[in-house]
């Protein structure tokens, strides 16, 4: 809406005429101004003049001239006329209740509303309107408020945060007030202001008093309020404590204090010893001789602290049991005999009086034996050797625990007949058999109580392991799984063991029962073992590892030969001639190498044939067997010197060659 400024612009302001003449006055009360119409003269008007609006009755400001408060422009105890088309406010203020040139046009107060700012004080506020229809506009109509006073401040309600006793924190909770109130704080004891921070902690002095916070709020253009917390009584402090103990021995005649254990802050404090809960007359010291009258009794100690400001506290310590020692006591004795498997019983002697109960326990050499602390102790194996002994604690209520320690037996002996067990008669030291035979091995030992493990070795596993029963005999059927193996015995019995000598193992194989591929085997001054079967160029073949006796060389003293199904014996081919390895075999420092077979014995008759390995050294005749296993695969173009390396079933043997068992020529054997 439009706004009509003051000012000479105006024609509200111009010298007026008998027929637009308008007077102001004040009322009965400055809170609103009337309008009075007075006679207008009989001058003719123009016709611009005559259609302007005109406001005929009461215009008026309602609400408290306040601070804070809202003012608002009031026309309906008037009317215009004619019939305005739109209509304009304006709100101005003013060193008087009337509407003139000098008055302060409020920026920006287009509306029927005003809020009172503080910047308003002392000032009248003036609203004004003015209508328009027809293109004209009319005077402004005016009414004016009282004096703008200072506004009413809303206070919040102060609380206090914390707990209201001595050496407690607390802090101020001023309550919601409005925004930008500035804020100062009192804290009242008993009416008096003792601080006026946010927070505030009561001292010694405060306790039993009362403390209320006060809130003083100031604002611009507001008259200052005061606010009030409840009123609080300031409670007394705790201490912080621990319970106290009773140091010393609590026994007749014994000196004893008491461990005031924690009062914080540091207190005053005052002791009173007590016998089963009464007072003690004259015990009120740290320290308590005590005499014998309180045999028996339980001994405590209260310790009461006390400071200003705080409330008293009295803590008793737990209760002990005034003692007195035994009159009497006498170290055990032990009765039994002092050998492993005996048990020995721990004698009190004469105590008093009488405890009524009695601990155990017993040492081997001095030490405490785990577990033995019982009146009685079977002797083990771990005591052998050792010297016995027993120490026993007796109790009774209102008794010191005595100690007491028994001397020491002689030393624990094997029981009679046991000593450490020896092998007399050592086993075969070799064996050399054939498949399907019974092998007896059996040892002759001394020490008394034995019990005999036999175990055995082989090349596969390459470690002991137990076979056979308690028996110092051990049969068992030869077989191609016994090649190469080694037996030995173990015999023990409480006081220790005894390993005998070992049993080297041949078995020599037969068609019937011959070795299997991968399997190592002896000859007389060799060690071999052959791949599964696969075919070469045509050929039956059989990659061969071997590993010969030192000074032996497998060149003229091996052959290999395969006999069919049809139980005929074809000789070798190509490498192979018929009685020895023409083309040599190249040895490692170790004595082993690596060679292939491989025979002209037709398709038909290798299922069910066999390998024959035969060994001529040392004019001997020695032959093994090894089943025929095919590996389906088939090699061609590769040379004969490297068949035994070749992508074959011979490449597991590379590593079979670094576990042969060590060897050396028959005669000349030694473990």
């Amino acid at each position: 809406m439009k706004q009509i400024p003051l000012g000479d612009a105006h024609p509200a302001f111009a010298a007026p005429t008998p027929r637009t003449a308008r007077r102001w006055r004040a009322g009965a009360s400055l809170a609103t101004l009337a309008l009075v119409a007075g006679p207008f003269a009989a001058v003719p008007a123009s016709a611009a003049e005559a259609d302007a609006p005109v406001f005929t009755g009461t215009l008026a400001v309602n609400g408290a001239a306040a601070v804070g408060s809202t003012l608002t422009l009031d026309q309906t105890g008037g009317t215009w006329a004619p019939e305005p088309e739109s209509v304009a406010y304006a709100w101005y203020l003013s060193a008087d209740p009337v509407l003139d040139a000098a008055d302060t046009l409020v920026e920006g107060a287009g509306d029927t509303t005003l809020d009172v700012l503080p910047a308003y004080l002392d000032q009248y506020v003036i609203g004004t309107v003015a209508a328009t229809a027809g293109g004209l506009t009319s005077d402004p109509v005016a009414a004016a408020s009282g004096v703008v006073t200072v506004g009413d401040l809303v206070a919040g309600t102060p609380t206090v945060s914390g707990t209201v006793k001595v050496a407690s924190k607390l802090t101020a909770r001023p309550g919601t007030w409005p925004e930008g109130t500035s804020l100062a704080y009192q804290w009242k004891i008993s009416g008096t202001t003792v601080a006026t921070t946010t927070t505030f902690t009561p001292q010694a002095a405060h306790a039993g008093k009362t403390l209320r916070l006060v809130v003083t709020g100031t604002k611009a253009g507001y008259a200052p309020k005061t606010a009030y917390s409840a009123f609080s009584t300031v409670a007394k402090a705790s201490f912080v404590t621990t319970t106290p103990k009773i140091n010393g021995t609590v026994k007749v005649g014994g000196l004893v204090g008491a461990t005031t254990g924690l009062f914080s802050p540091t207190a005053t404090l005052k002791y009173q010893w007590k016998a089963n809960g009464s007072s003690i007359s004259g015990a009120t010291s740290r320290t308590y001789t005590i005499p014998s009258r309180l045999h028996g009794d339980k001994l405590t100690v209260t310790v009461t602290g006390s400071k200003a400001g705080y409330t008293t506290k009295s803590l008793t310590s737990a209760a002990a049991v005034v003692s007195k020692p035994f009159a009497r006591t006498s170290a055990p004795t032990i009765s039994g005999t002092v050998r492993v498997g005996q048990t020995l019983t721990a004698n009190r002697g004469t105590w008093s009086p009488t405890p009524s109960v009695v601990s155990y326990q017993w040492r081997a050499n001095g030490t405490p034996i785990a577990g033995a602390t019982s009146r009685t102790y079977r002797l083990t194996t771990k005591e052998h050797g050792k010297k016995i002994s027993v120490e026993i604690v007796g109790r009774k209520y209102a008794y010191l625990p005595a100690k007491r320690l028994s001397s020491a037996t002689v030393t624990v002996k094997w029981p009679v007949g046991i000593s450490t067990p020896n092998v007399t008669t050592q086993p075969t030291r070799y064996v050399d058999t054939t498949v399907g035979k019974t092998v007896t091995l059996k040892v002759s030992a001394t020490g008394g109580g034995l019990k005999y493990q036999w175990q055995r070795w082989t090349p596969a596993s390459g470690t002991w392991t137990n076979i056979g029963s308690n028996s110092s005999t051990y049969r068992f059927t030869a077989a191609p799984a016994h090649e190469l193996n080694q037996f030995r015995v173990v015999v023990s019995n409480m006081a220790g063991k005894d390993t005998s000598n070992r049993t080297y193992l041949w078995v020599r194989s037969t068609q019937s029962s011959p070795f299997a591929a991968y399997q190592w085997f002896s000859l007389w001054n060799y060690n071999a073992v052959m791949s599964e079967s696969f075919v070469y160029d045509g050929y039956l073949a059989a990659a061969v590892a071997i590993c010969a006796a030192p000074g032996y060389y497998g060149t003229g003293d091996l052959s290999v030969q395969f006999i069919g199904s049809n139980g005929v014996v074809y000789p070798g081919a190509g490498q192979e001639e018929a009685d020895h390895i023409s083309r040599g075999v190249a040895l490692d420092g170790d004595g082993c190498g690596e060679f292939g077979a491989y025979t002209e014995a037709p398709r038909s008759v290798w299922v069910g044939g066999r390998w024959r390995i035969t060994d001529r050294s040392d004019g001997q005749v020695y032959h093994q067997y090894v089943k025929y296993d095919s590996l389906d695969t088939t090699l061609a173009g590769t040379s004969a010197r490297t068949l035994a390396g070749s992508g074959s079933g011979a490449s597991q043997l590379g590593g079979l060659i670094g576990s042969s068992p060590v060897v050396g020529s028959r005669a000349s054997l030694t473990d």
